[in-house]
């Protein structure tokens, strides 16, 4: 498959991702807190580990970096706005995470070329980190895949092994530490050690439950993702780049329209 057959996928795949979120289609069939209620989410899950993928490639083949990083800082800033709409509360833009982490790897490439390697490992490292303050989907964990995977070379294998780590580091180290770290930190500047260990003691059904299948199914859905790059030819292949960029924000005006009347 040609880079362009295999965006068009995933498109497909942040489509359905989208439809999930915004209109909850299996609301009427299960509970929240069922794992089915959840199927076309885990579905979209394949979405982003190709896009970073390409992102990856992107930064490695263009002809014109800064041209490149300039489109990502425009779109980024366009899809900021539709997702500030129709999700007030956390809107996160993954174009915000693609910018920042072509950001990073220009960056690095610019000292590492100019013979000064460590400050281009700590700038890019704050770009990284800055998805988060910033509000890119998936976080610094998002920039930093797109990083890995432009680091690990043209090997295709490497390549992979690299998306799939980055992949499960997210869902299970990312949502362990969502679950337990976070509200744990939050106790304990509050609370005494015995109200702090009834509380965490009574979270652990709910996760055995619901959460860990959750995070291990979203995770394991994400690395499907690597069945259809396994079959990327190398080619670019026809259509305009400029359908990816605009798809985005375009997609996403388009379903909370929608979402208004249903």
């Amino acid at each position: 498959m040609t880079a362009t057959q295999l965006k068009y996928l995933a498109a497909v795949f942040m489509v359905i991702d989208h439809v999930g979120m915004l209109f909850e289609p299996l609301s009427a069939l299960f509970p929240r807190d069922s794992l089915w209620y959840y199927a076309f989410r885990y579905v979209g899950r394949l979405a982003f580990p190709i896009f970073a993928y390409f992102v990856a490639e992107g930064c490695r083949r263009t002809h014109d970096y800064t041209a490149y990083l300039k489109r990502l800082f425009l779109f980024g800033l366009l899809t900021q706005i539709p997702l500030y709409i129709a999700m007030p509360e956390d809107g996160r833009s993954v174009i915000t995470t693609f910018f920042l982490a072509s950001l990073a790897i220009g960056v690095y490439r610019r000292c590492r070329d100019a013979g000064r390697p460590l400050p281009g490992i700590l700038a890019a490292g704050i770009c990284v980190f800055l998805a988060q303050p910033l509000h890119g989907d998936y976080g610094w964990v998002g920039a930093l895949t797109v990083v890995a995977v432009y680091l690990a070379g043209e090997e295709r294998r490497r390549q992979l092994a690299v998306l799939a780590l980055c992949i499960l580091f997210y869902y299970l180290a990312g949502g362990l530490w969502a679950y337990w770290g976070a509200p744990a930190l939050a106790l304990l500047k509050s609370d005494g050690w015995a109200l702090f260990l009834t509380d965490m003691a009574a979270r652990i059904p709910y996760f055995r439950r619901f959460y860990l299948p959750y995070s291990l199914l979203m995770g394991g859905f994400a690395c499907l993702s690597l069945v259809p790059l396994s079959r990327y030819n190398g080619e670019r292949g026809g259509g305009s780049r400029w359908f990816f960029y605009w798809f985005y924000p375009v997609h996403l005006v388009v379903l909370y329209g929608l979402s208004l009347f249903f």
